[in-house]
């Protein structure tokens, strides 16, 4: 009487591979419904002008003191050159909320006659804002941005 053992490593070999399979799917099958939120839809664009951002936030800050950003309680002051009080509108101010693309607000800049404009944070939701204010003046550009926090 003679005792024949199967080998059972074909079966081990494909119940590895089946189940490795399943979970692949599984995992593609999940990510592909996940919302994949990028900063921005022309970040290619905004990669190649980035120098230009480099040099304007370079004449920016040869500008020292007369542009900046002052944190109040409940808003963020944004401090322009004294020669912006004249040139409303040649700029603009975004509110960047890195987590979240939609809450997004760009707003044009309307320096009051201390060249400083006041941006209440009261309406805008809990967590990291960074503010970019990006302005033309005499010709060149000019930009600047800070991070704050929403309590």
């Amino acid at each position: 009487m003679s005792k024949t053992t199967k080998n059972r490593w074909p079966l081990g070999i494909v119940l590895v591979i089946a189940v490795f399979l399943v979970v692949m799917l599984s995992v593609t099958g999940y990510l592909m419904t996940q919302d994949v939120n990028l900063v921005t839809d022309t970040y290619y664009e905004k990669e190649l002008g980035y120098q230009t951002r480099i040099k304007a936030m370079e004449r920016t800050r040869a500008l020292g003191r007369d542009a900046g950003f002052v944190t109040t309680p409940g808003a963020i002051i944004v401090q322009y050159p004294r020669a912006m009080a004249s040139m409303a509108g040649e700029g603009h101010v975004l509110l960047y909320r890195p987590s979240d693309r939609s809450a997004d607000r760009s707003l044009p800049i309307v320096a009051d006659s201390a060249a400083q404009q006041a941006m209440p944070f009261t309406h805008l939701s809990s967590g990291l804002w960074r503010i970019q204010v990006q302005w033309t003046m005499r010709g060149e550009e000019y930009y600047m941005e800070q991070p704050f926090m929403v309590p």
